[in-house]
């Protein structure tokens, strides 16, 4: 087993470095701060690619924001909040649409966001928007501190997050 321990890990490093491709990343000015600095807002965006996954009963599609603003300390001890916008509708992820078997739920790594939608329908997914906050520690423990969970946020409305986060 020691034999293969470089040569995996060399493996592992063609990988990661083969997976990165230059429409992953995104330009760090369309990340406004909120005034008074509590939180970070990005604006809203639309993808109008989205790639997808099939399993057995579901197709997953996804698409990747990439923002440095979210570090390792913002995921391993702050949050990041995601909000899809459809027309008038803001729904906090994740979420399962009503009437629908469509879900929506993210995730966020070190300098991405990944927005996700199982569903069987195929439906529009350029006609959604996102946007997200990214709360660092620091701030997610002053939250903490005046009564508000990570439960109490991941809960919130998008208008109730943004009085709170500006």
């Amino acid at each position: 087993m020691k034999h293969y321990k470089l040569p995996l890990l060399g493996f592992a490093l063609v990988l990661l470095i083969a997976s990165c491709r230059k429409e992953d990343v995104r330009q760090t000015n369309e990340v406004d701060s909120i005034t008074s600095g509590t939180a970070t807002k990005a604006q809203w965006n639309s993808f109008g690619t989205w790639e997808n996954s099939k399993a057995e009963n579901v197709t997953t599609y996804y698409s990747k924001v990439a923002d440095s603003s979210i570090t390792t300390d913002v995921v391993n001890a702050g949050m990041v909040l995601v909000y899809k916008k459809s027309g008038n509708e803001i729904q906090s992820l994740p979420f399962q649409e009503k009437g629908s078997k469509t879900y929506w739920y993210y995730q966020a790594s070190k300098g991405s966001v990944r927005i996700n939608s199982d569903n069987n329908d195929g439906q529009n997914l350029s006609a959604q928007s996102f946007t997200y906050y990214i709360v660092t520690p620091q701030q997610l423990s002053n939250l903490e501190a005046n009564g508000k969970t990570k439960f109490d946020l991941l809960q919130m409305s998008f208008e109730q997050a943004a009085s709170l986060l500006k």
